[in-house]
């Protein structure tokens, strides 16, 4: 026969075990924060200089001033401080759309890179994807 204090202790252990595993489990995605650049959200609006976009999954949370949008304290963090983000084409970078963004080194020549050259990066369903690739 065991004793109480056996089975308690065991227990304990198989629990801390059961625990730990929960711990080290990984998002099933991440939160991607886009800092500092000069955003165009469509062809009708005006730019927002020191941007903040909040990217969740695949999806755009926030776009707007540093001053007005948080950042989340748990995210991927990218300063694009200088550069100029546009949707691509087809696209609007607001809330609940899908993050289809071109990174810029240069002001736009409206929502399109002013020369093949200032294509910095892009991303793709939330996803970063270099030029070229």
């Amino acid at each position: 026969m065991r004793s109480p204090i056996f089975t308690a202790l065991a227990s304990l252990l198989i629990a801390s075990f059961l625990l730990a595993g929960c711990g080290n489990k990984k998002p099933d995605f991440t939160v991607k924060v886009l800092i500092g650049a000069t955003t165009i959200p469509s062809a009708s609006d005006a730019p927002i200089e020191d941007s903040v976009i909040v990217i969740s999954g695949s999806k755009i949370r926030s776009v707007g001033p540093r001053k007005d949008v948080p950042v989340p304290q748990a995210s991927d963090r990218t300063d694009l401080t200088g550069e100029w983000v546009v949707p691509a084409p087809g696209s609007r970078i607001e809330a609940g759309e899908t993050a289809n963004l071109l990174i810029l080194k240069h002001a736009p020549n409206g929502l399109a890179p002013a020369t093949p050259g200032d294509m910095g990066a892009q991303l793709v369903a939330g996803e970063w994807k270099m030029p070229g690739k």
